[in-house]
């Protein structure tokens, strides 16, 4: 909200400014604004307690941002926080105005990393961006190993093609396993055994570029917005592996990038991150009956694979790992399935078969108070931040029934108070893809350990 109002003083009398106050009363709002902010927001504050515009537009993360023309049509939809410098190209793209007058660009003189990003991939805080022979990195350049296939050896699946879910039963068994990722009302299904043998799916969800990615070493399956410097970018399998994990490289800048990190590693966009998106590893007779409407990428890729046969089936059990990694650690089992987070600079996973067992934990990570479910529709692991409104909420399971302490609400397994006072409100996910052990812990070295007691 303070960047908004910065927005607001900025361009005063130039654009209209419309906030949008999600299924809350008007005495919590005054609070808020009476309390918590301590900004003055002089733009226009819509109140929407029913939450009909939310749902109505399809949002599912909070903040999303919308621009839109004079003549009220949307140009171009943003996830996640934006700073005013973002917003003014953005804002410059909807009316059409030279970029250079309402924002413009800083230039990066000598080695000093600047923010310098239109919108999409953004350069991360406190990230040290070194240079080498005249290539910026920030991961040892001797630590990116070769896996093999050179560049594009393993193909990415640049135009997707889909089939509904009946059609997809006719390859796919109920305990075969898909990356789903369900956006502004669109369910969509990768299956891995197509997954595995392309590692990349440059997609649209509701006109919004979007990459699928999979790494079999590390059974880590992740989505992002792929938007760089404002245009819609290709990825593809740069054949290179930083601790054992997938290297991509987009086609754009011909930046390398890490799968896990969704980070820039090697070239001009080193340090520079892509903005995430929730994907769940799950079994396909579980996505399709949670969303029995799901689009499924279908095995016509353009591509002759024998998509019945997993070519890294002998992997996923064995002990050894197939390149080196730098931090290697010995808690766990190497190919044991873990959860985690990392708030600032604090990292924690959460084996699956722990959550499974206890169920729920309340937990806190970095001054970020979570929620860690076992989802029993969907079994996965989900969490979620459990603070509403500046009120932490402590939940409990009471005969299969998510409940919060506090109100007494009650609340479905997707983060959602479906009944009591907290009615309509929801929790906002923590994007926590599944990893093997020493994926997680070779990408966080000294990572925290949830063990029961």
């Amino acid at each position: 909200m303070p960047a908004f109002q910065q927005l607001n003083e900025d361009l005063d009398n130039e654009i209209v400014i419309l906030g949008i106050n999600r299924a809350e009363s008007a005495a919590k709002q005054n609070e808020f604004f009476d309390n918590v902010l301590d900004v003055k927001i002089t733009y226009i504050l819509l109140s929407d307690p029913t939450d009909s515009v939310a749902k109505s537009y399809g949002v599912q993360v909070m903040p999303t941002t919308y621009f839109l023309n004079e003549e009220g049509v949307i140009t171009n939809k943003k996830l996640g926080e934006l700073t005013v410098r973002e917003m003014k190209i953005l804002v410059s793209e909807s009316a059409n105005m030279d970029v250079a007058d309402i924002a413009p660009r800083r230039q990066v003189s000598g080695d000093e990393v600047k923010l310098d990003v239109l919108s999409g991939a953004v350069l991360s805080k406190d990230v040290i961006v070194l240079t080498s022979n005249g290539v910026k990195h920030i991961v040892p350049l001797d630590r990116i190993f070769s896996g093999g296939p050179g560049k594009d050896g393993i193909p990415s699946i640049d135009r997707p093609k889909f089939i509904t879910a009946s059609e997809a039963d006719r390859f796919l068994n109920d305990d075969d396993l898909v990356l789903g990722i369900a956006m502004d009302g669109v369910a969509k299904a990768y299956p891995r055994k197509i997954m595995v043998w392309h590692e990349i799916a440059n997609d649209e969800i509701n006109g919004v570029p979007v990459v699928i990615t999979y790494c079999p070493l590390c059974y880590t399956g992740t989505a992002y917005i792929r938007i760089i410097e404002g245009e819609a970018t290709e990825f593809g399998v740069s054949g290179k592996l930083y601790n054992s994990d997938l290297v991509m490289y987009d086609r754009k800048t011909d930046t390398y990038w890490s799968q896990i990190l969704g980070q820039g590693i090697v070239g001009e966009l080193a340090g520079y991150e892509l903005t995430r998106l929730p994907l769940e590893t799950l079994e396909w007779g579980d996505w399709k009956r949670l969303y029995p409407d799901t689009l499924v990428l279908s095995q016509d890729t353009g591509f002759a694979r024998s998509y019945g046969r997993d070519p890294y089936s002998f992997y996923y059990s064995s002990p050894g790992l197939m390149f080196p990694v730098e931090n290697d650690d010995g808690r766990l089992f190497s190919k044991t399935l873990v959860y985690g987070v990392n708030f600032n600079g604090i990292a924690k996973a959460y084996p699956e078969d722990e959550i499974r067992n206890i169920r729920i934990l309340n937990d806190e990570v970095g001054g970020e108070e979570l929620l860690i479910l076992w989802h029993p529709e969907k079994n996965v692991v989900s969490i979620y931040s459990r603070t509403i409104a500046q009120e932490v909420l402590e939940f409990e399971l009471l005969d299969g029934k998510l409940f919060d302490v506090q109100t007494g609400s009650e609340w479905n397994f997707n983060g959602v108070a479906i009944g009591g006072e907290l009615s309509g409100e929801d929790l906002q996910v923590v994007v926590a893809p599944a990893h093997f052990w020493f994926a997680w812990a070779a990408f966080n070295p000294g990572t925290l350990l949830f063990i029961r007691p």
